[in-house]
């Protein structure tokens, strides 16, 4: 009895939150090699086994997190996203940031129009640069999720199957936007309005492939659908992350 009280109970081994965030992350056959190379191949597959055998690859909010924070160390090596910003006001505007701005002084003085451009610099610069996972997990793919449920519901009838989807599909082509670096460093001082769009068309062509596979489309009016459905997504998207950007800019002039 005295040995049985003198031994001490074992302890269960918890995972650190960084062994635990990482996981078999560079796990060759299931790691990230293996569901990249899922997502570009078989992508229902990857997605499926979320739902089915989450051992098999990185978890979306793993997946999400680990590719985004290395694809956004790389982009703020080569491109200069304050210039790019300043640069695309000031095309948008059709004059220089500062006629623009003392313009509009002229016209309503009492607000700080330089302080509010200025916000809205740094408001969008930290999107991209600190908060990229956020604005993909909390904006992004929930809101071409819920499109995606709203055309083909009675293919994937939750939610959730459609977040998933849009979480590892825009992750993925975060991967492959990279090459889009020279057309990125291109942005700082270019004078074609044209080309700040150029991802667009590029980034919902590259989500329509896992999107047709994971929700087993067939036919050309199923794919018109899906095409209609990511282009809505991605115009609410945009009209969403304006209003956030410009609405908090304004909040932190008058504040």
């Amino acid at each position: 009895m005295d040995e049985e009280k003198s031994t001490p109970p074992q302890q269960t081994q918890h995972k650190g939150f960084l062994e635990e965030l990482m996981g078999d992350v560079f796990n060759l056959d299931r790691g990230l090699p293996g569901t990249i190379w899922g997502m570009i191949k078989t992508p229902g597959e990857v997605i499926d086994a979320y739902f089915t055998d989450r051992g098999k690859y990185v978890t979306p909010l793993r997946y999400c997190i680990f590719i985004l924070a290395v694809t956004t160390f790389i982009t703020v090596r080569f491109v200069d996203y304050d210039a790019m910003m300043k640069n695309a006001m000031e095309l948008g505007a059709g004059d220089s940031l500062e006629d623009m701005v003392s313009q509009l002084n002229e016209l309503v003085p009492s607000f700080d129009w330089s302080a509010y451009f200025q916000n809205i610099n740094e408001i969008t610069v930290s999107l991209v640069q600190k908060f990229n996972q956020v604005l993909y997990l909390v904006l992004l793919a929930p809101i071409f999720a819920m499109f995606t449920r709203l055309f083909f519901k009675k293919k994937k009838s939750r939610f959730v199957e459609h977040y998933v989807l849009m979480v590892y599909s825009l992750t993925t082509f975060s991967i492959f936007s990279l090459l889009m670096l020279p057309a990125m460093k291109m942005m700082e001082n270019t004078n074609t309005p044209l080309i700040f769009f150029l991802g667009i068309p590029l980034m919902l062509a590259f989500l329509l492939w896992p999107t047709i596979k994971y929700l087993g489309l067939k036919g050309f009016s199923e794919y018109l659908q899906a095409v209609i459905a990511l282009v809505l997504g991605y115009f609410l998207y945009a009209i969403a992350q304006t209003i956030l950007i410009y609405v908090g800019a304004y909040l932190m002039v008058i504040l």
